[in-house]
């Protein structure tokens, strides 16, 4: 969080999506999210990669974020729990990490930003 703060403005962290077009019933969160013409970036910081977490439960997620806005989305999932490098027996250290996630939430910005997202959905997961 601290980094995020740190580095951008206008970042929305743990609160309900809200939109005027919508009045949903659900209170689902998400980390950290910005509204950037028709899309939201959203960053989740995924504990231990969500490893006991369910794929069909984080598609239920997704679908009911997109009821509340029906723009683009450009997901950053990012594991800040200790892992080791593909091919590396050294463990990747909290501090490189959190340097590459502001450096990958740069470059989304500036995509967002120049109309080449064209998905509904662009998922990038950091250090899974």
């Amino acid at each position: 969080m601290q980094a995020i703060e740190e580095n951008f403005k206008g970042f929305l962290h743990n609160v309900p999506l809200y939109t005027d077009s919508c009045k949903c019933d659900h209170r689902r969160r998400i980390d950290h999210y910005l509204f950037i013409g028709d899309t939201i970036l959203a960053i989740e910081t995924d504990e231990f990669a969500h490893r006991g977490y369910k794929e069909a439960n984080e598609v239920i997620r997704y679908d009911d974020l997109y009821c509340v806005f029906a723009g683009k989305w450009v997901w950053i999932r990012f594991n800040p729990d200790q892992n080791k490098e593909a091919g590396n027996e050294n463990k990747t250290t909290f501090e490189y990490k959190l340097e590459q996630l502001v450096i990958e939430i740069r470059k989304k910005i500036l995509w967002i930003h120049s109309g080449e997202n064209k998905e509904v959905f662009d998922i990038t997961k950091m250090y899974y």
